[in-house]
């Protein structure tokens, strides 16, 4: 079997809200959700999807860049090969586009890789679950993203969510250390019991960091997603050695080569997993493997994932058995997407499809529908 053919869409979804990083605002309304959707073709017509769901004020990847890197690099890499070989598509990718600290233009890679993974399980007839090997769980269950801009919003977003059925509340903070401390305190109040963690996004400096984790550790609050920047290897070496809390690394480490690293240097106690950052499901699986086979923290999160990669994410999270809420927060801001049939949700809880490859169908008129026209 050979890829025969890839067509690439620019398309904007649009959003119910928008997310709030500790550098601002991750997109704004009018921008919607931008993504590039990817459909291969293999030569006897099977067909398998994915996407490229950039966050610029995440990382630098944006629209343009995934579809530039897709179009003018990446596709005519993988054109012609065999997409069972998986690894293969992954060094065609990366001799046109170089790993370095991060696997190279990762969420554009992402698109060709889940696409892949669609079509080999729908040419198996098999679900993309059992393609790992592992049906540890059957379904993941979903965490509620709370950014607010006051303690009393946060505790009315809190307990809104508690009654739709959340059990999971990851609080973003990394903007003022004492409101963000009256947000977490108030969150936590309001979950009646619920899994609470904060998540910097790289937002403190050493100190803040550590009055952060002694206000967690205070709390009963037991782990605290990327506290410090990437380059602040002396905070978390501080970090790790007060032992307030278990420091899951998010940004740090965005491919299993620097997960090894971090182990090596003693720096690492848990990772949280995203599919697109690591390039893909491939390589995302071996940092599960990694954490698993190391003793590490694993957590399962995304990038406000339109639904082919949080449908793929949640295959592998499940897979992995991740029991934790996981920060699959697309359902919460994305207000229409390109589906036949909507993803179903049970209490904040979303059942692996058991249908071949992703086990969803996506409807070409919507994709049209919500087109972008992006300049060559």
């Amino acid at each position: 079997m050979k890829i025969e053919r890839i067509e690439l869409f620019a398309v904007r979804l649009p959003l119910k809200a928008v997310l709030t990083l500790a550098r601002g605002a991750s997109r704004s309304i009018e921008e919607g959700k931008r993504l590039v959707l990817l459909k291969m073709t293999g030569d006897d017509g099977t067909v398998g999807w994915g996407e490229s769901g950039p966050s610029r004020r995440w990382s630098a990847e944006t629209l343009e860049s995934c579809l530039t890197s897709l179009r003018e690099y990446l596709v005519p890499a993988v054109l012609g090969r065999d997409p069972f070989d998986i690894a293969g598509l992954h060094e065609s990718m990366n001799r046109e586009l170089a790993p370095m600290l991060d696997p190279g233009q990762p969420i554009a890679k992402n698109a060709i890789d889940v696409a892949a993974h669609d079509l080999v399980c729908r040419k198996l007839g098999i679900p993309l679950q059992s393609w790992f090997g592992a049906k540890r769980r059957s379904e993941v269950r979903l965490a509620r993203l709370v950014s607010a801009e006051t303690p009393e919003q946060a505790e009315r977003i809190t307990r809104d969510a508690v009654t739709e059925g959340y059990q999971g509340f990851k609080v973003k903070v990394g903007h003022w250390p004492t409101r963000d401390a009256d947000i977490l305190r108030a969150v936590r109040d309001a979950a009646e019991g619920g899994f609470v963690w904060p998540d910097a996004n790289q937002g403190y400096d050493t100190e803040q960091a550590l009055a952060m984790a002694r206000l967690c550790a205070g709390l009963g609050i037991t782990i605290f997603e990327q506290p410090v920047s990437v380059s602040n290897i002396l905070g978390l070496e501080a970090l790790r050695r007060s032992g307030l809390v278990t420091v899951v690394l998010d940004e740090s480490v965005m491919s299993p080569a620097m997960i090894i690293d971090f182990l090596r240097r003693d720096l690492i106690e848990g990772i949280a997993v995203k599919v697109n950052k690591a390039g893909g499901l491939h390589h995302a699986r071996q940092m599960c493997d990694i954490a698993l086979n190391s003793g590490l923290k694993l957590i399962g999160s995304g990038l406000m994932d339109a639904p082919i990669g949080f449908v793929a994410s949640s295959h592998l999270f499940a897979a992995y058995g991740m029991e934790l809420p996981v920060d699959l927060n697309g359902p919460q801001f994305i207000a229409e997407d390109y589906l036949r049939e909507p993803l179903v949700l049970e209490r904040q809880t979303f059942c692996i499809p058991d249908r071949p490859g992703l086990g969803i169908e996506v409807d070409e008129e919507k994709v049209a529908r919500f087109g972008l026209p992006v300049a060559a």
